[in-house]
């Protein structure tokens, strides 16, 4: 979820298969005409501009992210998905886009917003809560966010569903594939349909809110398990105000991730500590892992010194078999053995398309390079670290050459985004963090089973 405090634009959500068409319709055309405008100008400047730097200007890149970001739902949590690798296999201008569908964050306006009470709550619909605030406190692609107070005087947080998100979620996704392969965002012939047929299962659970609650719940229930338990809360539901359209969840205190760490100098380095911890835990003890690693999705609540986690849209169950394989690679990878690492990634799906096994050694090389903190003794000094570079240019050797794109495994995928946001947060915090300790922990655990 983004803070609305950051941005604050209301703009009616299209909620019709046909008005979603038009948007992305009309959306098209001003990249074509824009492509024939700017091609034109260099054209009698006696230039002859290659078709990929006309289709990839700065006016499309923000038109395509800006018409996104007011479709919301599918369209926009796409473009989020498909940047799962943090960017080292796609194009600069793809992952422009993709930042900007992060940080946007563009409301309903208020009759809208009546509208969908109403059909979840029927007329009377104010009449289940004491007081309702009708300006947002969070909003995202799905949904967005308003404070409630109950009869019970209950202090809730109300996430409160996009119109026509839910079943316009394959048209959506395919026409934005469509659109972006138009657009040149993405090669012809790279072959994403694992990732768009897991997108839209995906995105069928999480506009599904009653799933949502039930994985909240059992997800509180199974950290039971974990080692810092008391250093994290989970927010109660409210089950007879939820809906598959709303979720009532109690309202907890808590300022960003950033704030915290900016007012208390030892959260830099604790709240990373806790949330790698917790990630680990969820892989290899609970094989449940929420997989949305946006910072956003967390608060920390500076009386109680917890964590507060709060979205649950994006937890993904992995099978014991794949569990298994991954953690042979993740421990191979670790400690430096590319042959054993190279069976277990094909076990999990990797180098079965040609893409795949022309760059076998360079996908070897990014996971061995990528599990850096984990074998280094000690705090690793995240702020410090190139790591990121260092990945990004080896990636290069793919990313260069349109030809040799490829989707890993969608479950791989799916985690490395976890395990990748996690390090970008400690990153950003400037955490040093002992992720050998914490890591050789739950590899006892494993050892053990």
């Amino acid at each position: 979820m983004t803070d609305t405090g950051k941005t604050r634009r209301a703009a009616k959500v299209p909620s019709s298969r046909l008005s979603r068409l038009a948007n992305l319709g009309g959306l098209a055309g001003r990249v074509a005409g824009n492509l024939i405008s700017d091609g034109s100008r260099e054209w009698m400047r006696g230039n002859r501009p290659a078709l990929s730097d006309l289709l990839l200007t700065q006016r499309n890149v923000e038109q395509v992210a800006d018409r996104l970001a007011r479709m919301r739902g599918a369209a926009m949590k796409l473009g989020q998905l498909i940047s799962m690798d943090a960017g080292t296999l796609l194009p600069p201008e793809l992952a422009t886009v993709l930042e900007r569908l992060r940080q946007d964050a563009v409301i309903m306006p208020a009759a809208q917003l009546v509208d969908v009470l109403e059909a979840n709550w029927g007329h009377e619909w104010n009449r289940h809560l004491k007081q309702f605030s009708f300006e947002p406190i969070a909003a995202a692609s799905i949904g967005q966010v308003h404070r409630g107070i109950s009869h019970q005087d209950r202090d809730l947080a109300i996430k409160i569903q996009y119109p026509g998100v839910s079943r316009s979620i394959d048209s959506d996704i395919d026409n934005v594939c469509s659109l972006l392969r138009m657009s040149g965002l993405l090669p012809r012939d790279l072959d994403i349909q694992p990732l768009v047929d897991e997108a839209k299962h995906q995105l069928r659970l999480e506009t599904d809110y009653q799933h949502e609650m039930k994985e909240m719940v059992a997800f509180a229930q199974a950290l039971e398990v974990f080692r810092h338990r008391d250093a994290v809360h989970i927010p109660g539901v409210e089950r007879a105000l939820s809906t598959r359209q709303i979720l009532c969840m109690d309202y907890l205190e808590g300022v960003p991730l950033q704030n915290a760490a900016q007012r208390h100098a030892s959260l830099r380095d604790e709240i990373p500590a806790v949330l790698l911890e917790l990630f680990f835990c969820e892989l290899f003890q609970l094989h449940t892992v929420q997989t949305d690693p946006n910072p956003a999705n967390y608060r920390y609540n500076l009386d109680d010194e917890r964590l507060v986690l709060l979205d649950f849209g994006a937890v993904r169950h992995f099978p014991p078999a794949f569990v298994e394989h991954y953690s042979t690679a993740i421990c191979a990878a670790t400690d430096r053995q590319p042959q054993v690492l190279a069976q277990s990634l094909e076990a999990l799906g990797f180098f079965s398309q040609r893409h795949d096994a022309a760059n076998r050694e360079v996908v070897l090389d990014i996971f061995i390079e990528a599990t850096e903190p984990l074998r280094t003794p000690g705090l690793y000094d995240f702020g410090n670290s190139d790591l990121a570079r260092r990945i990004h240019a080896r990636g290069k050797a793919i990313s260069a050459d349109p030809n040799a794109w490829h989707t890993p495994p969608a479950d791989v995928l799916f985690l490395h985004r976890k395990m990748g946001g996690l390090f970008m947060l400690a990153a950003q915090l400037g955490a040093q963090v002992d992720v050998n300790a914490i890591f050789n922990h739950y590899r006892t655990h494993l050892d053990s089973l």
